[in-house]
Protein backbone atom coordinates (compact mmCIF):
# COMPACT_ATOMS: atom_id res chain seq x y z
CA UNK A 1 0.00 0.00 0.00
CA UNK A 2 1.20 3.98 -0.52
CA UNK A 3 2.46 5.54 2.75
CA UNK A 4 -0.70 6.77 4.70
CA UNK A 5 -2.03 10.05 3.49
CA UNK A 6 -5.23 12.05 4.40
CA UNK A 7 -7.91 10.74 2.37
CA UNK A 8 -10.84 12.51 0.96
CA UNK A 9 -12.99 8.65 0.76
CA UNK A 10 -12.50 5.53 2.64
CA UNK A 11 -10.57 2.72 0.27
CA UNK A 12 -13.45 0.08 1.10
CA UNK A 13 -16.69 -0.26 2.52
CA UNK A 14 -17.28 -2.98 4.89
CA UNK A 15 -21.34 -3.94 5.35
CA UNK A 16 -21.91 -6.97 8.24
CA UNK A 17 -25.62 -7.52 8.88
CA UNK A 18 -26.10 -8.97 12.78
CA UNK A 19 -28.39 -9.77 15.27
CA UNK A 20 -26.74 -8.27 17.90
CA UNK A 21 -23.21 -5.96 18.79
CA UNK A 22 -22.04 -9.15 21.47
CA UNK A 23 -21.01 -12.49 20.44
CA UNK A 24 -19.04 -12.99 17.76
CA UNK A 25 -19.96 -9.53 16.10
CA UNK A 26 -17.55 -8.12 18.87
CA UNK A 27 -14.71 -10.21 17.72
CA UNK A 28 -15.54 -9.62 14.09
CA UNK A 29 -15.52 -5.95 14.97
CA UNK A 30 -11.81 -6.41 16.94
CA UNK A 31 -10.23 -7.95 13.82
CA UNK A 32 -11.36 -5.42 11.61
CA UNK A 33 -9.49 -3.02 14.29
CA UNK A 34 -6.58 -4.86 13.59
CA UNK A 35 -6.53 -4.46 9.59
CA UNK A 36 -3.59 -2.67 8.30
CA UNK A 37 -5.47 -0.18 6.65
CA UNK A 38 -8.00 0.16 9.39
CA UNK A 39 -8.32 4.12 8.88
CA UNK A 40 -9.31 3.75 5.26
CA UNK A 41 -11.98 1.35 6.23
CA UNK A 42 -15.37 2.43 6.25
CA UNK A 43 -18.11 0.27 8.60
CA UNK A 44 -21.61 0.01 7.60
CA UNK A 45 -23.45 -2.68 10.15
CA UNK A 46 -27.06 -3.20 9.60
CA UNK A 47 -29.43 -4.69 12.12
CA UNK A 48 -32.83 -4.90 14.05
CA UNK A 49 -33.99 -1.82 15.68
CA UNK A 50 -32.66 -1.76 18.98
CA UNK A 51 -30.26 -4.36 18.56
CA UNK A 52 -26.76 -2.32 18.58
CA UNK A 53 -26.30 -2.03 22.79
CA UNK A 54 -25.83 1.68 23.81
CA UNK A 55 -22.51 2.44 24.48
CA UNK A 56 -21.52 0.07 21.20
CA UNK A 57 -20.64 2.63 18.69
CA UNK A 58 -17.45 3.38 20.91
CA UNK A 59 -16.00 0.18 19.76
CA UNK A 60 -16.49 1.48 16.20
CA UNK A 61 -13.58 4.12 16.67
CA UNK A 62 -11.03 4.11 14.19
CA UNK A 63 -12.52 3.21 11.21
CA UNK A 64 -12.80 6.22 8.48
CA UNK A 65 -15.94 6.09 9.49
CA UNK A 66 -19.34 4.28 10.43
CA UNK A 67 -22.67 3.95 10.08
CA UNK A 68 -25.64 1.79 11.59
CA UNK A 69 -28.86 1.12 10.00
CA UNK A 70 -31.75 -0.29 11.37
CA UNK A 71 -33.07 -3.46 9.15
CA UNK A 72 -35.95 -5.91 9.24
CA UNK A 73 -34.07 -9.01 8.45
CA UNK A 74 -36.73 -10.96 7.69
CA UNK A 75 -38.68 -8.45 5.18
CA UNK A 76 -36.19 -5.94 4.40
CA UNK A 77 -32.83 -7.84 3.65
CA UNK A 78 -32.55 -7.20 0.23
CA UNK A 79 -33.64 -3.94 0.08
CA UNK A 80 -31.19 -2.81 2.66
CA UNK A 81 -28.46 -3.95 1.21
CA UNK A 82 -28.79 -2.38 -1.66
CA UNK A 83 -29.06 0.77 0.07
CA UNK A 84 -26.10 0.38 2.27
CA UNK A 85 -23.86 -0.39 -0.97
CA UNK A 86 -25.56 3.02 -2.22
CA UNK A 87 -24.52 4.90 0.87
CA UNK A 88 -21.16 3.71 0.57
CA UNK A 89 -18.47 6.05 -0.27
CA UNK A 90 -15.84 3.93 -1.14
CA UNK A 91 -14.91 2.62 -4.68
CA UNK A 92 -14.62 -0.72 -3.43
CA UNK A 93 -17.66 -2.44 -1.58
CA UNK A 94 -16.89 -5.98 0.75
CA UNK A 95 -19.33 -7.80 2.74
CA UNK A 96 -18.26 -9.05 5.44
CA UNK A 97 -20.10 -11.45 7.99
CA UNK A 98 -20.68 -11.18 11.62
CA UNK A 99 -18.91 -15.05 11.85
CA UNK A 100 -15.86 -14.16 10.08
CA UNK A 101 -12.65 -12.54 11.22
CA UNK A 102 -9.99 -11.35 8.70
CA UNK A 103 -6.59 -11.27 9.18
CA UNK A 104 -4.55 -8.55 9.63
CA UNK A 105 -3.73 -8.38 5.90
CA UNK A 106 -7.02 -9.23 4.65
CA UNK A 107 -8.25 -5.52 3.26
CA UNK A 108 -4.83 -4.31 2.27
CA UNK A 109 -4.57 -7.48 -0.24
CA UNK A 110 -8.17 -7.18 -0.97
CA UNK A 111 -8.13 -3.00 -1.73
CA UNK A 112 -5.01 -4.02 -3.70
CA UNK A 113 -6.14 -6.99 -5.99
CA UNK A 114 -8.84 -4.08 -6.83
CA UNK A 115 -6.58 -2.36 -8.85
CA UNK A 116 -6.31 -4.92 -11.45
CA UNK A 117 -9.30 -6.12 -13.82
CA UNK A 118 -11.24 -7.35 -11.26
CA UNK A 119 -15.32 -6.52 -10.40
CA UNK A 120 -15.04 -8.94 -7.87
CA UNK A 121 -12.35 -10.31 -5.59
CA UNK A 122 -12.94 -13.08 -2.54
CA UNK A 123 -10.67 -14.28 -0.33
CA UNK A 124 -9.18 -17.33 1.25
CA UNK A 125 -11.36 -19.35 4.04
CA UNK A 126 -9.86 -20.83 7.67
CA UNK A 127 -11.25 -22.56 9.96
CA UNK A 128 -12.34 -20.34 13.40
CA UNK A 129 -13.61 -23.25 15.53
CA UNK A 130 -11.58 -26.09 14.39
CA UNK A 131 -11.54 -28.39 17.39
CA UNK A 132 -14.82 -30.42 16.24
CA UNK A 133 -15.28 -32.49 13.32
CA UNK A 134 -18.82 -31.11 12.81
CA UNK A 135 -16.86 -27.94 11.74
CA UNK A 136 -14.38 -29.00 9.27
CA UNK A 137 -17.28 -30.89 7.59
CA UNK A 138 -19.12 -28.08 7.15
CA UNK A 139 -16.26 -25.91 6.17
CA UNK A 140 -15.26 -28.21 3.18
CA UNK A 141 -18.61 -28.61 2.18
CA UNK A 142 -19.56 -25.11 2.12
CA UNK A 143 -16.22 -23.42 0.97
CA UNK A 144 -14.12 -26.47 -0.20
CA UNK A 145 -12.66 -24.81 -2.77
CA UNK A 146 -11.54 -21.86 -1.32
CA UNK A 147 -9.65 -23.73 1.64
CA UNK A 148 -6.04 -23.98 1.53
CA UNK A 149 -3.42 -24.07 0.07
CA UNK A 150 -4.65 -22.04 -2.58
CA UNK A 151 -3.15 -20.13 -5.93
CA UNK A 152 -4.34 -16.55 -6.51
CA UNK A 153 -5.68 -16.23 -10.22
CA UNK A 154 -8.53 -15.30 -11.71
CA UNK A 155 -12.16 -17.77 -11.02
CA UNK A 156 -15.32 -18.56 -12.69
CA UNK A 157 -16.76 -17.96 -9.59
CA UNK A 158 -16.12 -16.72 -5.54
CA UNK A 159 -17.36 -17.46 -2.68
CA UNK A 160 -20.94 -16.77 -1.21
CA UNK A 161 -19.86 -14.39 1.43
CA UNK A 162 -16.73 -12.19 2.27
CA UNK A 163 -16.55 -11.51 -1.06
CA UNK A 164 -15.82 -7.60 -2.26
CA UNK A 165 -17.06 -5.94 -5.23
CA UNK A 166 -16.42 -2.67 -7.29
CA UNK A 167 -19.30 -0.39 -6.29
CA UNK A 168 -20.15 0.87 -10.08
CA UNK A 169 -20.37 -2.58 -11.10
CA UNK A 170 -22.72 -3.32 -8.39
CA UNK A 171 -25.09 0.15 -8.94
CA UNK A 172 -25.18 -0.91 -12.48
CA UNK A 173 -27.54 -3.16 -12.26
CA UNK A 174 -30.25 -0.63 -10.70
CA UNK A 175 -33.38 -1.88 -9.36
CA UNK A 176 -32.24 -5.72 -10.41
CA UNK A 177 -29.53 -5.80 -7.80
CA UNK A 178 -31.51 -7.01 -4.94
CA UNK A 179 -32.61 -9.70 -6.91
CA UNK A 180 -29.06 -10.82 -7.45
CA UNK A 181 -28.01 -9.87 -3.92
CA UNK A 182 -30.35 -12.72 -2.71
CA UNK A 183 -27.28 -15.55 -3.94
CA UNK A 184 -24.49 -14.02 -4.50
CA UNK A 185 -23.19 -16.70 -6.63
CA UNK A 186 -26.16 -16.39 -8.87
CA UNK A 187 -24.26 -12.32 -8.92
CA UNK A 188 -21.25 -13.77 -9.70
CA UNK A 189 -22.50 -15.81 -12.85
CA UNK A 190 -24.32 -12.96 -14.13
CA UNK A 191 -21.05 -10.89 -13.75
CA UNK A 192 -19.35 -13.50 -15.90
CA UNK A 193 -21.75 -13.04 -18.67
CA UNK A 194 -21.43 -9.77 -18.46
CA UNK A 195 -17.68 -10.16 -19.12
CA UNK A 196 -16.32 -9.15 -16.12
CA UNK A 197 -14.03 -11.04 -14.23
CA UNK A 198 -13.34 -12.41 -10.84
CA UNK A 199 -10.30 -13.00 -8.98
CA UNK A 200 -9.53 -14.81 -5.67
CA UNK A 201 -6.91 -13.36 -3.55
CA UNK A 202 -4.51 -15.79 -1.59
CA UNK A 203 -3.23 -12.76 0.60
CA UNK A 204 -6.80 -12.32 1.95
CA UNK A 205 -7.83 -14.99 4.22
CA UNK A 206 -10.59 -14.93 6.89
CA UNK A 207 -10.92 -17.44 9.35
CA UNK A 208 -15.05 -18.71 9.74
CA UNK A 209 -17.15 -19.75 12.44
CA UNK A 210 -18.60 -22.93 10.66
CA UNK A 211 -21.94 -24.67 12.02
CA UNK A 212 -21.35 -27.73 14.44
CA UNK A 213 -24.08 -28.79 15.67
CA UNK A 214 -25.27 -32.03 14.00
CA UNK A 215 -28.84 -31.09 13.65
CA UNK A 216 -28.04 -27.43 13.00
CA UNK A 217 -25.82 -28.37 10.09
CA UNK A 218 -28.54 -30.62 8.11
CA UNK A 219 -31.12 -27.75 8.66
CA UNK A 220 -28.83 -25.04 7.42
CA UNK A 221 -27.89 -26.84 4.22
CA UNK A 222 -31.60 -27.76 3.40
CA UNK A 223 -32.66 -24.15 4.07
CA UNK A 224 -29.47 -22.87 1.55
CA UNK A 225 -29.68 -25.20 -1.04
CA UNK A 226 -34.01 -24.41 -1.50
CA UNK A 227 -32.91 -21.02 -1.59
CA UNK A 228 -30.37 -21.37 -3.89
CA UNK A 229 -32.75 -22.88 -6.46
CA UNK A 230 -35.37 -21.31 -6.19
CA UNK A 231 -33.23 -17.68 -6.95
CA UNK A 232 -31.39 -19.68 -10.02
CA UNK A 233 -34.47 -20.70 -11.54
CA UNK A 234 -36.10 -17.13 -11.89
CA UNK A 235 -32.83 -15.89 -12.75
CA UNK A 236 -33.35 -17.63 -15.53
CA UNK A 237 -36.99 -18.02 -15.89
CA UNK A 238 -37.21 -21.57 -15.98
CA UNK A 239 -40.27 -23.37 -17.26
CA UNK A 240 -41.81 -25.96 -15.24
CA UNK A 241 -39.82 -28.18 -17.85
CA UNK A 242 -36.94 -26.28 -16.97
CA UNK A 243 -37.23 -26.54 -13.43
CA UNK A 244 -38.13 -30.60 -13.62
CA UNK A 245 -34.64 -30.83 -15.61
CA UNK A 246 -32.73 -29.30 -12.86
CA UNK A 247 -34.72 -31.82 -9.98
CA UNK A 248 -33.11 -34.49 -12.33
CA UNK A 249 -30.19 -33.38 -12.39
CA UNK A 250 -29.71 -32.85 -8.89
CA UNK A 251 -28.28 -36.08 -8.12
CA UNK A 252 -25.70 -35.72 -10.06
CA UNK A 253 -24.45 -32.18 -9.08
CA UNK A 254 -24.41 -33.50 -5.79
CA UNK A 255 -22.49 -36.02 -6.12
CA UNK A 256 -19.66 -33.99 -7.62
CA UNK A 257 -20.27 -31.73 -4.81
CA UNK A 258 -19.38 -34.65 -2.56
CA UNK A 259 -16.17 -35.79 -4.63
CA UNK A 260 -15.24 -31.85 -4.51
CA UNK A 261 -15.43 -31.58 -0.49
CA UNK A 262 -13.26 -34.59 -0.21
CA UNK A 263 -10.67 -33.51 -2.97
CA UNK A 264 -10.20 -30.13 -1.32
CA UNK A 265 -9.64 -32.38 2.00
CA UNK A 266 -6.97 -34.25 0.32
CA UNK A 267 -5.69 -31.14 -0.92
CA UNK A 268 -5.08 -29.83 2.21
CA UNK A 269 -3.55 -33.09 3.67
CA UNK A 270 -6.14 -33.61 6.02
CA UNK A 271 -8.20 -37.15 4.84
CA UNK A 272 -6.74 -39.01 7.39
CA UNK A 273 -7.15 -36.97 10.39
CA UNK A 274 -10.73 -35.64 8.97
CA UNK A 275 -12.27 -38.27 6.61
CA UNK A 276 -13.28 -41.27 9.33
CA UNK A 277 -14.95 -38.29 12.02
CA UNK A 278 -16.85 -36.41 8.44
CA UNK A 279 -17.61 -38.74 6.56
CA UNK A 280 -21.31 -39.59 8.17
CA UNK A 281 -22.03 -35.68 8.63
CA UNK A 282 -20.82 -34.90 4.60
CA UNK A 283 -22.95 -37.63 3.17
CA UNK A 284 -26.19 -36.26 5.64
CA UNK A 285 -25.40 -32.85 5.01
CA UNK A 286 -25.15 -33.28 1.33
CA UNK A 287 -28.47 -35.45 1.17
CA UNK A 288 -30.38 -32.45 2.90
CA UNK A 289 -28.66 -30.44 0.69
CA UNK A 290 -30.24 -31.87 -2.35
CA UNK A 291 -33.69 -32.06 -0.79
CA UNK A 292 -33.33 -28.80 -0.42
CA UNK A 293 -32.32 -27.89 -3.82
CA UNK A 294 -35.05 -29.63 -5.13
CA UNK A 295 -37.97 -28.32 -2.80
CA UNK A 296 -36.31 -24.71 -3.83
CA UNK A 297 -37.02 -26.15 -7.93
CA UNK A 298 -40.49 -26.75 -6.62
CA UNK A 299 -41.77 -24.58 -3.70
CA UNK A 300 -39.68 -20.97 -5.32
CA UNK A 301 -38.48 -19.08 -1.83
CA UNK A 302 -41.10 -19.46 0.24
CA UNK A 303 -39.63 -18.93 4.21
CA UNK A 304 -36.17 -19.89 2.91
CA UNK A 305 -34.25 -16.64 3.91
CA UNK A 306 -36.22 -16.29 7.51
CA UNK A 307 -34.90 -20.01 8.27
CA UNK A 308 -31.15 -18.86 7.08
CA UNK A 309 -31.35 -15.83 9.00
CA UNK A 310 -30.49 -17.36 12.14
CA UNK A 311 -28.13 -19.66 11.26
CA UNK A 312 -26.17 -16.87 9.15
CA UNK A 313 -27.08 -13.77 11.94
CA UNK A 314 -26.82 -15.41 15.22
CA UNK A 315 -24.21 -18.02 14.47
CA UNK A 316 -23.81 -18.87 18.33
CA UNK A 317 -26.52 -20.81 18.63
CA UNK A 318 -25.90 -23.40 16.41
CA UNK A 319 -21.68 -24.09 17.29
CA UNK A 320 -20.94 -25.81 20.26
CA UNK A 321 -20.17 -25.12 23.87
CA UNK A 322 -16.30 -25.77 22.86
CA UNK A 323 -16.47 -24.26 20.02
CA UNK A 324 -17.61 -21.00 21.39
CA UNK A 325 -14.90 -21.25 24.37
CA UNK A 326 -12.68 -21.36 21.49
CA UNK A 327 -13.38 -18.27 19.35
CA UNK A 328 -13.76 -16.25 22.54
CA UNK A 329 -10.15 -16.26 22.47
CA UNK A 330 -9.64 -15.20 19.90
CA UNK A 331 -10.89 -11.71 20.45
Amino acid sequence: MPEKETRNAPLMTIIITTVSGGGSMRIAIEHLKDQTVAGDLEIIILCPQGAWPDGMEDKLSGFYGNEIMDVDLDDGLYDAWVDAIKKARAPIVAFGENHAFPEPEWAEAVIEAHNGPWDGVGCVFKNANPGTANSWAQLYMTYGQYTEPITAGEVNDLPGHNGSYKRAALLEYGDRLGALLVRANILHMDLRRKGRRLYVEDRAAVSHVNVSKTPSIILDLFYNGWLYTAALADYKGLSRAGRLKGIIMEPAIIAKHFLGTLGCMRRAGKSKELLPRTLPIIAAGLVSHMAGKIWGYIAGPGNAQRYINTYEFDRYKYITAEDIEHIEKLA
